[in-house]
């Protein structure tokens, strides 16, 4: 019996330092991105996020961790485009709204085209505009750091998800001051007790802003975040001519439905505004998503050590009561 104790504790102990080697060569392995094009979303997954893109359209879903589900779940759904008005370039009210081009993008038909290459996957999600515009989501994860250009800020490889939203060929109403986007923000979930902040000036980068989600599950460390550069940048054709700031509103409007019978009241109502820059050029801004992976459970090395200690306690336990 003691050969088999031996035995026993010696595969346990394999487990505790073998695996964990095997499970950083796994990583290492893999830490690639992974694509698959579903019936009702495109998922994009690396060992540190999954992010869902519902039916196509700018509806973003993600998470921490390479899994199909997760206890925290962070959306940011992009509804409506539409022009304002008023006496000035800010979107003040929901009366300022009235009166211009506006589209549901919810409802809307979109189309889109997913290239993977070795080291970035780009997800093109074109919407064709009745007033011969188009309004572009170029979705973009890489393996490697990008900067984003005119900021002190980078695309994090593999933990964080950048969007290029366009607007090709736009032409304004006489009189709209811009146009905006609407977007709402929530964690669906509701598990946790997840919190959606305005990220502070020492935790912005130089020409950026930030939307921070913090959980109290996990010490109400900022789990995953929307970010946007302060400005947009405009081409006539290939040639950047201007760049523009780019506004936020929060508009007053109630609780946000989010299904039949529900209502939300911790969604965030975000509205980026882009004043009139003119006819028929292209807009171009650069958000991005993203989750904090060190805010979560312990590294990937730990749990197989953990396994593995679980797992001699159990043979042990067996081998005594076979005694």
């Amino acid at each position: 019996m003691k050969t088999i104790t031996k035995i026993a504790i010696g595969l346990s102990l394999i487990a505790i330092f073998v695996l964990p080697a095997a499970t950083q060569f796994a990583a290492a392995q893999s830490d690639e991105i992974g694509v698959k094009d579903g019936v009702d979303a495109i998922t994009i997954s690396t060992n540190f996020i999954t992010m869902k893109i519902k039916a196509g359209k700018p509806h973003f879903v993600w998470w921490n961790g390479n899994q199909s589900t997760a206890d925290e779940m962070y959306n940011v759904q992009f509804t409506t485009l539409q022009e304002y008005f008023g006496d000035d370039e800010i979107l003040d009210s929901r009366s300022e709204l009235m009166g211009g081009l506006s589209y549901n993008l919810v409802t809307s038909e979109w189309s889109y085209e997913i290239v993977e290459e070795d080291h970035h996957v780009q997800v093109t999600l074109v919407l064709e505009l009745a007033n011969e515009a188009e309004l572009l989501f170029i979705v973009h994860i890489y393996t490697e750091d990008q900067p984003i250009n005119g900021t002190d800020q980078f695309v994090e490889a593999l933990t964080e998800v950048k969007f290029d939203i366009i607007i090709d060929n736009w032409t304004f109403t006489p009189g709209a001051q811009g146009i905006a986007i609407k977007s709402q923000i929530l964690e669906s979930q509701k598990r946790n007790r997840v919190q959606i902040r305005n990220g502070e000036e020492s935790e912005n980068g130089n020409a950026t802003r930030s939307m921070l989600f913090e959980s109290k599950e996990h010490k109400n460390a900022v789990v995953a975040y929307l970010e946007w550069a302060e400005f947009a940048d405009v081409y006539d054709g290939e040639n950047k001519i201007d760049a523009i700031d780019v506004g936020q509103s929060s508009l007053d409007e109630g609780y946000a439905v989010v299904g039949p019978g529900m209502e939300d009241p911790s969604m965030i109502h975000l509205w980026f505004t882009y004043q009139n820059y003119g006819d028929s050029y292209t807009l171009v801004h650069d958000p991005s998503i993203g989750v904090n992976p060190e805010a979560f459970n312990l590294p990937l090395y730990v749990a197989p050590i953990i396994g593995g200690l679980v797992a001699t306690v159990i043979v042990v336990g067996i081998v005594r009561k076979r005694k």
